[in-house]
């Protein structure tokens, strides 16, 4: 997997908010964490079993994260030669504990170890990921922050591979955050 970080440097208006409201296609902001039934809310999380997956279980008890938004999208991929196709999906997501996601430095240090781990995963041609650490405005707190965004995309030569490849890729992402969650999780017991 080809991992990339952008870059968020200096001031920005807020990217994100936490919830956010209804958009004109009608998608709006469900916390899975609370109501896990609202996956069915979720229109792309209904197409796509990966997706399904991953929002389930990165949303779960076992977990220190909840997501915040998800998207898919399949395209023609004009980058790569005639007749390939691309599946790609945009996921937010934010610490489950509020005052872990006013610190920047929480979500560089996530993101250093998530690269580490994605890195050393097999087919970088046909899978980027691309993450970066926008800025957040979080409604019940009434306070700026942060989140963790990233866009996942997988090329193929048939629609299907392409999908499947995506579905490869986001169990990889998905395996990754959950180790990291108790990694942080026994950091944390360890030094009450």
């Amino acid at each position: 997997m080809r991992v990339q970080v952008a870059s968020e440097a200096g001031e920005k208006p807020y990217r994100l908010e936490v919830p956010w409201g209804p958009t004109q296609s009608g998608s709006c902001f469900y916390d899975l964490r609370e109501q896990p039934a609202a996956l069915e809310h979720i229109e792309p999380a209904r197409r796509h079993l990966a997706l399904r997956s991953f929002l389930t279980l990165v949303n779960g008890s076992d977990s220190i994260f909840a997501t915040v938004k998800a998207q898919t999208a399949l395209s023609q991929d004009a980058a790569v030669a005639s007749g390939a196709y691309a599946f790609a999906s945009r996921v937010a997501l934010v610490f489950a504990r509020a005052e872990l996601n006013f610190q920047r430095e929480n979500y560089e240090a996530l993101l250093m170890h998530l690269r580490e781990l994605l890195e050393k995963d097999t087919a970088p041609d046909t899978l980027d990921a691309e993450f970066h650490i926008p800025f957040c405005y979080f409604h019940a707190a009434a306070r700026a922050g942060h989140a963790l965004a990233f866009h996942l995309r997988a090329r193929g030569t048939t629609p299907e591979q392409a999908e499947l490849r995506w579905g490869l890729g986001l169990a990889r992402v998905q395996q990754a955050l959950l180790f990291l969650s108790r990694a942080l999780r026994q950091k944390t017991s360890q030094s009450n």
